[in-house]
Formats: C-alpha cells, structure tokens, sequence
C-alpha cells in the first residue's frame, strides 16, 4: 500500500473519484482506492497489478494542478512580463505549443513529453514500493526535468510573440504607406497566384511585363524603407496601391496571401482558381493534379 497525502481535501476526492471512473471503464475492482477514515486528504491506494491506468490519473491529476500555474509564474518571475496582457498573450501561445497547435518551431521537435515526465516519475515512486508520500513533496522534488521542460516552452513562446509583434509593426507601417499613395488604376486589377508564379494584369486586363513589376517592387522598397519586401506579389501590389483587386490563388492558406489581405483588407478580395472565369483570360489556369 502507499498512502498519498495531498494539501487540500478536494484533491484527494478528485483523485479518488478519477481513479474509481477509470477503474470501472476498465472493468477493475475500485476498492483498491480509498480515501483515510482519519482525513480527506490521504489517499490510500492498495496496488497490485494494473498499475498503468493509475499512473495516467496520477499524471494528468498532476499535469492539471501545476501546469498553467507555473506557466504563469514563469512568465511573470522568471522572464519579467509585468503587463497582464503581455502575460496573457504568452499564456496562450504557451498553451498552443504544449497542444501541438504551432507548428514549425525546431526547438519544440526536441522536447521531451510532459505528460511523459511525470508519468517517470510517478512509475518510479511506485516502483520504490515506499508506504506514504506527500504530493508537495512530489511536486517540489520530483518534477525538476518536468520544470525545465516547460520553461523551454515560455521561452519558444516568448519569441514567437515577439515574432508575432514585429509582423504586427510591419504590418501597420505598409498600411500607413499605403494610405498616404493614390491607386494607379480606378478598376479592379487581377491577380494570379500560381504554384511559383504570381500574374498581374492591369483594369484593361493586360499582363504586366517583368520590367513593369520590377519597377514596382523598386517604387515600393523607397516608399516603404521596409528591407524585405517580398518581389512577386506584396512589393508590387504596395507600388500599384490598387482601389480593389481581385486574387485568384491555387493556394488559399498561403502565408503570403494572409499577409496581403492584412494590409490591404476590404481591397482586396481572395478567391479560389476554379472561381476564376475562363472567358477572354489570357492566361488559362492549370487545375491541381
């Protein structure tokens, strides 16, 4: 038997009624869990065999009690954000990358399971076959890698934020360049976003030439000062500054494309290649293979 002491009355009810649930999912006699005659808080549990079901409601009991809390603290303590929604925005990317909702940040690839780390833990505690142990306890010397690991995570989340707000800026000072420019054209412009290739006709529907495009671009980077302006679509279009265009795109979810829609907003209307008449285009789109 090992008897688990924990701080507050509650937790050890909701442990105990989360281990009698998960027992009689799996068919399992519950009476190997009780709680002490003498407290609501020691938890005793008489183990046998069948052990991994009682260390999945350990770990996510644990995982529940701490995890959000020590995000916050780190946050706070640890990296020195003091505004509340700074804290939040971080809180929630947090969340996000624990979730698997982000992806693309190398540094996450390589972390280790946090449900993983306690659930070693708590295998090895059981293992040790020792008689009583304090959840504090447990929580202040046993989660040391779980700890680190979750620090890693407020940081990678940190520079996404940070990432996040320099788009933001970026975003902002193109709209305001573009507020201050008149539209070269009054009627809609098409646009064409191919696989590699991005075709511009004018209102009249003539194809811009490679030339016309370049000296766009090269119109846009002096108006803006910006040092990376992306040469087939986004420097182009700030040069034209258009009332209104219409995009027809093979790819819908392209990061390119979210970002013109953010500066250009209501201008700008975003559609799928197959909506596209074919009717005197000049240049016939290829349907996806």
């Amino acid at each position: 038997m090992i008897t688990i002491a924990f701080s507050h009355p509650s937790d050890g009810i909701a442990v105990l009624k989360k281990m009698i649930r998960t027992a009689v999912k799996f068919k399992i006699n519950p009476s190997f869990a009780k709680l002490s005659d003498a407290s609501s808080k020691i938890l005793e549990l008489h183990i046998h065999d069948n052990k991994e079901f009682i260390l999945d409601v350990l770990t996510e009991f644990t995982r529940n009690k701490v995890e959000d809390i020590c995000l916050k603290e780190m946050i706070e303590h640890a990296f020195f954000y003091s505004d509340s929604a700074e804290q939040k925005e971080i809180f929630s990317i947090s969340k996000s990358i624990i979730l698997g909702e982000i992806e693309g940040i190398p540094e996450v690839k390589s972390l280790p399971c946090l449900s993983g780390l306690i659930r070693g833990q708590w295998k090895s505690i059981l293992a040790e076959k020792r008689n009583f142990l304090e959840f504090e306890a447990f929580l202040k010397f046993r989660l040391k890698d779980y700890l680190a690991t979750l620090l890693r995570i407020v940081e990678c989340a940190i520079d996404e934020y940070k990432l996040e707000l320099e788009y933001q800026l970026f975003i902002e000072q193109l709209r305001t360049c573009l507020s201050k420019q008149k539209s070269i054209f009054k009627n809609d412009i098409v646009i064409i976003f191919d696989y590699e290739n991005v075709v511009i006709f004018d209102e009249q529907q003539n194809q811009l030439s490679k030339t016309e495009l370049k000296n766009l671009h090269d119109r846009a980077m002096k108006l803006t000062n910006a040092v990376n302006l992306d040469e087939r679509l986004l420097g182009p279009l700030i040069g034209l500054a258009p009332s209104s265009a219409r995009i027809y795109a093979y790819d819908m979810d392209h990061p390119l494309l979210q970002t013109v829609k953010n500066i250009f907003q209501e201008k700008v209307i975003i559609s799928p290649i197959e909506k596209m008449s074919l009717k005197g285009n000049p240049y016939p789109y290829k349907k996806k293979s």
